[in-house]
């Protein structure tokens, strides 16, 4: 019997690595497509002033990367990005379990932030840097307003949809409004969680880039708007890139916290039953 568990076990292993490698050759496949379509179409279909090339492109990433030209703006950047991310996760997460430990608070605050919510941030972003000044504290904010109703809006999602009689039979069991609240109802908003601070990653982006657009000396949004004036767009292009690098390696990070909190989830409801 523990040589067939073994096997089986073995064979998922094959199965998932197996799997696994057919999604990295089809994202492979995928991107070079679309590169040869490119290289193909820049001179060709569509002026090559207007899209560059993929090999322009390279060049002038590894011109910024070299040069180390590149190192001020994405640390200028990433300081944006991070801050406002932090800001905006824990402002999400807070009010969420506000609005999990008070049921009336959700009613109350909710026509205030459907109001906020339905204002175009980028309609903000002139007086958030009228108000703080052109240094760092706008970009934060941005991205931290960007960041905030992501993960909120997902995180109450997660609230409601915890099952009322599951919360009603462990009532029965003895369990506080704290033990609810910690052990049945935030943990499970992890997954809601988890798929908001992933959405959240290029919002925080994206706040960030629309600071640096409006007013800044330094980032990559700038570093984007200086090389488009120019009508270098290669130099523009490349810069992008290094935005998305920034993208990619935060949602790879996340992944990992993901994985790690997956096999987590399940533990709360259990320890409330036993307690």
């Amino acid at each position: 019997e523990t040589s067939l568990i073994a096997r089986a076990a073995a064979a998922e292993t094959a199965r998932a690595r197996t799997r696994q490698a057919g999604i990295a050759a089809g994202r492979a496949l995928t991107l070079g497509a679309f590169l040869g379509l490119w290289a193909f179409a820049s001179g060709r279909l569509v002026d090559a002033d207007f899209v560059s090339h993929p090999l322009g492109v390279i060049e002038a990433f590894g011109a910024l990367v070299g040069s180390g030209q590149v190192f001020p703006h994405l640390v200028q950047t990433l300081v944006e990005v991070l801050g406002g991310y932090a800001i905006g996760v824990a402002l999400g997460v807070g009010l969420t379990a506000l609005v999990a430990a008070i049921e009336a608070a959700h009613r109350i605050l909710r026509p205030f932030l459907v109001a906020f919510y339905s204002i175009p941030k980028i309609a903000l972003a002139p007086l958030i840097i009228m108000w703080f000044g052109l240094a760092t504290a706008p970009k934060v904010i941005l991205a931290a307003a960007f960041v905030f109703f992501v993960v909120f809006m997902n995180m109450v999602a997660g609230v409601y949809a915890v099952k009322p009689e599951l919360a009603n039979v462990l009532r029965v069991m003895g369990a506080s409004r704290l033990d609810l609240l910690m052990r049945l109802t935030l943990p499970s908003t992890v997954p809601f969680l988890m798929t908001g601070l992933r959405l959240a990653v290029p919002e925080a982006l994206i706040g960030a880039v629309i600071g640096e657009f409006i007013a800044a000396n330094r980032g990559l949004g700038y570093l984007v708007t200086s090389a488009a004036s120019q009508f270098n767009t290669a130099g523009t292009m490349a810069a992008i890139l290094a935005l998305l690098c920034i993208v990619v390696a935060m949602d790879l990070s996340l992944s990992v916290v993901e994985r790690r909190l997956s096999s987590w989830r399940p533990r709360p409801v259990v320890s409330v039953v036993r307690g």
